[in-house]
């Protein structure tokens, strides 16, 4: 999905033909209805029904049309501010190295591909409460998570993953793993007081298990490292493959499944509506969607 792919859909919209609008934009037909199409099938949604009359806005259509206009006049509110010397200062987004790396890279693209290219300062946090502080306190303007908490800042919902257990590839366990068995295998954990390892010790609790702590460490790396020397192992959500080498370690679903509810937070709008939050929510949309 692009700027010019919803430009296209709004002047078909207006026009109630592709030829139309083609003419208006000063592009090609075939061009237009190619990029029109595209964007239908990215979106899974029929938008315009065709005859030999012209188009008309389906019911669905009309949702998918609104959205466009609106993303369009914060474009053109943006660009004007811009225009007048407002560019303001780094987009911050706050989150763990792992989301950094998972979420708000791919955010930070679409963002480009939509034409709102801007300098991004991305700020790490521990966990879920420091994303949340950080953004309260408007030292960052988005903040990624991936645990549900208590807040009175917009949360947007962009979907849930898979929490893994992974392992020496030697060592012998069921697949799936029974999370009663967590409590006889060695395990890599975050330091003891962080927000993250007071998440984990709760949830060992919650289960009557007493975790065999054999590594201590915040940075990501380490824990697989850890793995990768047969020190211990750990829980890892699927969203962050990237650090799982083939064949040198064994991954497992865990029995029941476990999941992290990912999400993406921010104080709201007071002012005129954000275009870099309407990418925001789109990229939410399609991730929930896929």
């Amino acid at each position: 999905m692009n700027i010019q792919q919803l430009r296209y859909l709004v002047e078909t919209a207006d026009h109630g033909s592709m030829t139309a609008a083609a003419a208006s934009l000063y592009v090609a037909q075939p061009a237009l209805s190619r990029a029109v199409r595209a964007l239908e099938r990215e979106l899974g949604v029929t938008v315009f029904a065709r005859s030999a009359q012209g188009v008309e806005v389906t019911a669905d259509g009309e949702v998918v049309v609104a959205r466009a206009r609106r993303v369009l006049r914060s474009l053109a509110a943006l660009s004007r501010a811009r225009d007048a010397g407002g560019a303001g200062p780094p987009f911050s987004i706050a989150a763990s190295p792992t989301l950094q790396a998972a979420l708000a890279i791919p955010i930070l693209r679409a963002l480009g591909d939509h034409g709102l290219t801007t300098s991004c300062r991305l700020l790490g946090a521990g966990g879920a409460a420091d994303v949340h502080e950080l953004v309260r306190s408007g030292r960052a303007a988005l903040g990624i998570c991936d645990q549900v908490l208590e807040t009175d800042l917009v949360v947007i919902p962009v979907g849930r993953v898979e929490v893994r257990f992974v392992s020496p590839a030697g060592l012998e366990l069921p697949d799936p793993l029974p999370l009663a068995d967590l409590g006889g295998v060695p395990l890599v954990l975050p330091t003891s007081g962080s927000d993250r390892r007071a998440a984990l010790d709760a949830f060992f609790a919650a289960i009557g298990v007493e975790p065999v702590v054999s590594v201590e460490s915040d940075e990501r790396s380490v824990w697989m490292e850890a793995v990768l020397h047969g020190l211990a192992s750990c829980l890892w959500h699927s969203l962050d493959s990237r650090w799982l080498p083939p064949g040198e370690v064994r991954v497992r679903s865990l029995d029941p499944p476990l999941w992290q509810e990912l999400s993406v937070v921010h104080r709201g709008e007071s002012g005129p509506p954000d275009p870099r939050l309407d990418v925001v929510r789109q990229f939410a949309e399609l991730v929930v969607g896929s």
